[in-house]
């Protein structure tokens, strides 16, 4: 069990990390994933390759024509959160788009789909959105051992530019294929020295074993883990958040990729790691003036 005086709770968290440490002219930089994606490459720091994106409703003319006969897409919202709005297309065949559940769009679909993303329908703010289409990675072997489906992904808590704590999420078949825990993903801890998975007995959405697969999720080796490390250091030397969190998924072909940064990352970290977050900040925190 977690002690509870080491537990970090939204409002601590927000009041003594997120606000100091983050500038709000900044919060864009990690908010908005089209201008993540941009700041990143000019580093040469790897993101899923950019296909296309739509800023207007007069663009979605061209969208079926655009990814007609493509495979192995995705279509995500640039100011989402949660997932919200992103599909996952791994097929076309006979006019229609197939994602990675089995589910078929026809051009009228995936029209009214982007359509609502621009609407702002699953934005941060409700504001207008921009459609992102980037390429669907192409999983490592080592992680389709242990994911029954979809994209598993790693987060990494980084402060005052050290990456302190780490998780691997996975999808289920329940989550719909979104490595998202609140979707129906689970998620195990990561030794920051090593890289090796381990679980905590007494969280639910941390299981031994993978519930669809049957696969064991304990002492597992992430690849590339001190590459991980590396890009993590590199990007807080590049972007002017003291607090976030930085999502990676691994490609079979170019290895990490970073997926996106979020300032507000959430607090399930410390139930998958079974350990607070308050000490360990505290340890790295300097006054603010």
């Amino acid at each position: 069990m977690i002690r509870e005086h080491s537990v970090l709770g939204m409002n601590e968290r927000n009041i003594r990390y997120i606000y100091p440490y983050n500038d709000r002219k900044h919060y864009q930089l990690a908010d908005d994933k089209l201008l993540t994606k941009k700041i990143l490459g000019k580093a040469e720091i790897p993101t899923p390759r950019l296909i296309n994106y739509y800023e207007h409703y007069f663009q979605l003319e061209n969208l079926s024509k655009d990814l007609k006969n493509k495979s192995n897409f995705v279509i995500k919202p640039a100011r989402s959160m949660g997932g919200g709005g992103i599909i996952l297309f791994e097929n076309y065949a006979d006019g229609y788009w197939h994602t990675i559940t089995g589910v078929k769009y026809d051009p009228h679909l995936i029209r009214h789909h982007t359509a609502m993303i621009l609407g702002g329908v699953f934005s941060l703010d409700n504001e207008r959105d921009v459609v992102i289409v980037e390429e669907k990675i192409q999983l490592h072997d080592e992680l389709k051992r242990i994911s029954s489906r979809g994209i598993p992904d790693i987060r990494v808590i980084v402060f005052n530019k050290q990456p302190l704590m780490a998780m691997l999420r996975l999808p289920t078949k329940k989550s719909g294929g979104k490595a998202n825990l609140h979707a129906g993903g689970i998620a195990v801890g990561i030794k920051m020295q090593s890289g090796h998975t381990f679980v905590n007995p007494n969280y639910d959405k941390s299981p031994e074993i993978h519930p669809d697969n049957g696969e064991n999720l304990c002492d597992f080796q992430i690849p590339f883990w001190k590459d991980i490390i590396k890009i993590s250091e590199k990007i807080v030397e590049i972007v002017p958040l003291g607090y976030m969190g930085i999502d990676f998924v691994i490609d079979q072909r170019h290895g990490p990729l970073v997926l996106e940064l979020n300032v507000r990352p959430g607090l399930e970290i410390q139930n998958v790691n079974g350990r607070g977050l308050r000490k360990i900040l505290q340890k790295y925190q300097i006054n603010i003036k």
